[in-house]
């Protein structure tokens, strides 16, 4: 009896090891945090330049913002993201995060009390111009600028240091950021 519990541990040993090596690598580099991050600068309005298709974001076609508020908790972040689903009408949604208390990019994300994600500042411009954020998983990928475009040589950077981080810059989807429209110079006179 106890020769056959050691066969079905071994077997069942062997089939979980070949089941592990089986399962496909998303990535062979991970992807690492920005070292320090000053929550205070990092507030503000950002453009969506690109990012990785995702459920939330499927209906999104141009016009994709996220906004950074400081939260009113200590080290709390509150997030609103908006973009455009169809003329003329606009989606929103708000998520709540907390930084990490090593002041890195690591900030944890939740849209659904008690759910939360990862969401790491992979890269970020020495002015806080732009950031390239995701999940250390390599699900989710945003290029963020607080300018509605950034230079083609900008740009292609910021995709070497995605790419660098194990991400497959292939799969990002750039996104449409028309000019806004001034209300004021279509009011009847």
């Amino acid at each position: 009896m106890l020769r056959d519990r050691l066969k079905f541990a071994a077997g069942a040993t062997l089939l979980l090891a070949l089941l592990l090596a089986a399962v496909p690598r998303t990535s062979a580099q991970s992807a690492t945090a920005v070292p320090k991050l000053d929550p205070g600068r990092l507030i503000g309005t950002y453009y969506e330049i690109a990012r990785y298709p995702i459920r939330r974001e499927k209906q999104c076609f141009a016009k994709g913002m996220v906004l950074y508020a400081l939260g009113d908790k200590a080290n709390s972040l509150q997030i609103v993201t908006a973009c455009q689903i169809k003329q003329d009408v606009t989606n929103y949604w708000n998520s709540k995060g907390r930084f990490s208390s090593s002041v890195d990019g690591k900030i944890r994300l939740s849209a659904f009390w008690p759910f939360t994600t990862k969401y790491w500042v992979l890269a970020i411009a020495p002015d806080y111009s732009w950031a390239l954020v995701g999940n250390p998983n390599h699900k989710s990928l945003w290029i963020l600028s607080h300018t509605p475009t950034l230079p083609p040589g900008v740009l292609t950077a910021i995709q070497s240091q995605a790419s660098a981080q194990g991400f497959n810059t292939a799969r990002l989807v750039k996104i449409t950021q028309q000019p806004a429209v001034n209300l004021a110079a279509k009011a009847p006179q």
